[in-house]
């Protein structure tokens, strides 16, 4: 949660500090070197936010799903054995096999292993409707949707951030 506020307060920077842009229910916004791309809202009764990073050039690039639960007062969100599912537009992908969780009490995060952040990029790119961020929580035998996120400005966004940071979104350096 810590990054998606830190991530929140930069867009409202001033100029001299963040410049960003927001399309649909997308942001980008370069950050010093960095370039951030992310959802700026979920659907009701879900949480958290989809993030890209990179440096400039492309390089380093990350993404990560981080839950912010609506209450502080909730407890660790999944189990260390549950499983990550990213899903577009409904279909399970296999990109929540490269993902590995993390939880604590009100919150967790999502990592992706670097190498396959392409194939989320372009995974979304493809998206007609919405990204869903599945938990396949497993002591209870249960798949529970955390996040669900529009696609809407999300090309846009990431060619924003492409501009900013100098990098080709579907095209990414090996880093």
């Amino acid at each position: 949660m810590r990054h998606l506020i830190a991530i929140l307060m930069l867009l409202l920077a001033p100029p001299a500090l963040a410049q960003g842009v927001s399309v649909g229910d997308w942001g980008a916004v370069r950050i010093g070197e960095r370039c951030h791309v992310f959802t700026t809202r979920a659907a009701r009764d879900t949480s958290g936010a989809l993030v890209f990073q990179f440096s400039p050039g492309g390089y380093d690039a990350a993404f990560y799903y981080e839950y912010s639960p609506w209450s502080p007062d909730e407890d660790t969100p999944w189990d260390d054995i549950d499983e990550a599912v990213l899903e577009i537009d409904g279909v399970e992908t296999w990109l929540g096999d490269e993902m590995w969780l993390e939880a604590w009490p009100a919150g967790g995060r999502g990592d992706l292993t670097a190498g396959f952040v392409g194939d989320v990029l372009a995974a979304i790119a493809g998206a007609q409707q919405d990204i869903g961020m599945v938990i396949r929580r497993n002591r209870l035998g249960e798949d529970w949707l955390y996040g669900l996120f529009s696609a809407s400005g999300y090309r846009e966004a990431m060619q924003a951030a492409g501009e900013m940071c100098g990098f080709d979104p579907y095209n990414l350096p090996a880093s």
